[in-house]
């Protein structure tokens, strides 16, 4: 046995629980409470949750994905190409919980591509309210109200630098939101909100995975 296996198990199932519980804690608690607010405060709140999140949680993803991936390899017969991990009829069941624990952990990437409709119209309506990534990028960044659109945003186009930014959320954008601006962030946020959840399960379903292959 490798004497990586045992570490590389640990933190495998331990960052998938824990990015899962991290993600679910977004829908369960944030989501509810930033509807309860004016768009003009819970605009720039997401916004910096979204930036938060991009840097954390993928890599949480391809870590994981990585840590049982190597598990599932490690786990093979000697004298197996790591080719016939693909044969799922002849593998082991613990090989095949462990490919399952990886394909979970990975799938956030693929299905976080069908929030980006929704978290793109968030991130465009917060700059039409002259809404900034953070309080830092509020005072210091080079941009006006509906200067940017979404995709300039994320690209951070006349922002400050998104990965050295430790500051906190902007309370307020620069503009008021309207009622019918208020209705349909709060929208927005419910169906993020929900497809955030879907994530939650997906890799808290690959850290369970991985907790029963390494009971086998």
């Amino acid at each position: 046995m490798s004497s990586l296996r045992l570490p590389i198990q640990t933190a495998s199932i331990a960052i998938s629980l824990m990015s899962a519980g991290g993600i679910a804690c977004l829908s369960l608690f944030d989501i509810p409470e930033l509807q309860s607010q004016p768009a003009s405060r819970s605009l720039p709140s997401i916004r910096w949750l979204f930036s938060r999140g991009s840097h954390i949680f993928p890599t949480a993803s391809l870590v994981s994905t990585a840590g049982f991936a190597y598990l599932a390899i490690n786990t093979l017969p000697q004298g197996r190409a790591v080719t016939q991990l693909l044969s799922l009829g002849s593998n082991s069941t613990k090989i095949n919980a462990y490919l399952a624990a990886a394909v979970l952990n990975f799938a956030i990437g693929p299905f976080t591509s069908t929030m980006v409709p929704t978290n793109f119209r968030l991130i465009e309506l917060n700059e039409q309210k002259g809404g900034a990534r953070s309080e830092k990028s509020a005072k210091e960044g080079k941009f006006g109200a509906g200067e940017r659109s979404a995709e300039e945003s994320t690209g951070g186009k006349g922002d400050v630098n998104q990965f050295t930014d430790l500051s906190n959320p902007q309370t307020h954008a620069r503009n008021e939101s309207s009622a019918e601006e208020d209705k349909e962030v709060r929208e927005l946020l419910g169906k993020f909100g929900r497809l955030n959840a879907v994530r939650a399960v997906l890799m808290g379903a690959g850290g369970v995975a991985g907790v029963i292959a390494a009971q086998l």
